[in-house]
């Protein structure tokens, strides 16, 4: 299995005049399980290994898709294929579920109709059925957390992992000597990156975010991380068997919210949450935490989790580009669950606010 794209575009869903306005936890649960079950999909590297049935995530999630259209009037796609193009080629407000008001961007798909991967959103979405990819993240992190011993050897080797999502060309033996303690530690979050990548015998590293990147044919160079390409952007290897990369949970969920982290010196992280702890300039204590979502929805549940169990403030801080995307402000406070304080600021906004160290 190549990618996502050789799904026949077969579409019999739609909005349907059935359709109810009143968001439910149900279809939120539904949009969940379709991303799981993509996500599933995608992780088949190999045609000769994929054989019927599909994921149970995937058949899981067409048989409450189909419930909620049957339910409300609404067209419903056939089969597993039907499903695939759906998440192709429409947003889901188009789908027949109940979703709140721009919880997505309306341009949102689940599966990039040109390159034929599962896009961010997709993978932002598997955490609306409890326990997704940045969940996965989170508790890769904890793991190597009590492995390293010290909070100051997870740093260390946090960093190496933000810095290095993918590596095209490893080759251990040249490697600095003060690498190699790090490396035995972090060697087991890295993977040989799936043959889907390679194209032509390239496989592509986005020189912006570091993550995986497709050359296409006739089109614009897909990112991993949503980077507006050309093909000078890219760096190739044309040896792809001896590349690594990071678990897709951590190539999003930890490496594209470092690239919005200051440099430099910076408050203590606290790793169990992900978070820093700051001291602002009115002499106040906050939490902050650095995130990358595109999804506003998503985004803010995370945000409203983080923050309960903290039982403090959090400041959540994003990209200046995704802060700026019309409707985001307005998604993300919109989804915020109602007992929690969080404030969403953009990167030049935080950077201004010129937090103290503090050992709280």
């Amino acid at each position: 299995m190549q990618d996502l794209r050789g799904v026949p575009v077969v579409l019999q869903a739609g909005n349907g005049g059935g359709s109810v306005s009143v968001p439910t936890t149900r279809d939120l649960t539904t949009l969940g399980m379709v991303a799981r079950g993509v996500l599933d999909l995608s992780s088949v590297t190999q045609a000769s290994s994929f054989r019927l049935p599909y994921p149970p995530n995937l058949q899981r999630s067409l048989d409450s898709l189909v419930l909620a259209g049957l339910t409300r009037g609404s067209a419903v796609p056939s089969g597993v294929p039907g499903l695939l193009a759906m998440c192709r080629e429409l947003e889901p407000a188009a789908w027949p579920l109940a979703l709140p008001v721009n919880f997505l961007a309306p341009d949102t798909r689940l599966i990039h109709r040109i390159a034929g991967e599962p896009t961010r959103s997709c993978a932002e979405l598997t955490s609306l059925d409890h326990d997704g990819l940045p969940e996965k993240a989170d508790a890769m992190l904890n793991e190597l957390l009590t492995a390293c011993g010290t909070a100051e050897r997870f740093m260390e080797c946090r960093s190496f992992l933000l810095h290095r999502p993918v590596i095209l060309r490893h080759d251990p033996m040249r490697m600095r000597p003060t690498m190699l303690p790090i490396w035995k530690l972090v060697r087991h979050l890295y993977e040989p990156v799936p043959e889907r990548f390679v194209i032509e015998g390239l496989l592509h590293q986005c020189k912006g975010c570091g993550l995986l990147a497709k050359a296409l044919p006739s089109q614009r160079p897909w990112c991993e991380g949503g980077c507006p390409l050309e093909l000078d952007r890219l760096e190739a290897t044309d040896q792809p068997k001896r590349a690594l990369a990071l678990d897709v949970a951590l190539r999003l969920f930890l490496c594209l919210p470092g690239l919005v982290e200051p440099e430099g010196p910076f408050p203590p992280l606290l790793p169990e949450r992900g978070v820093h702890r700051y001291v602002d300039q009115a002499g106040s204590p906050r939490a902050v935490l650095f995130q990358d979502f595109e999804q506003p929805g998503p985004a803010a549940l995370r945000a409203g989790r983080v923050a309960s169990l903290l039982g403090d403030p959090l400041d959540v801080v994003v990209p200046d580009s995704t802060a700026a995307r019309a409707g985001y402000l307005r998604g993300f406070h919109g989804a915020l669950p109602g007992n929690v304080e969080v404030l969403l600021l953009s990167k030049s906004q935080f950077d201004a606010s010129q937090p103290r160290r503090s050992d709280a």
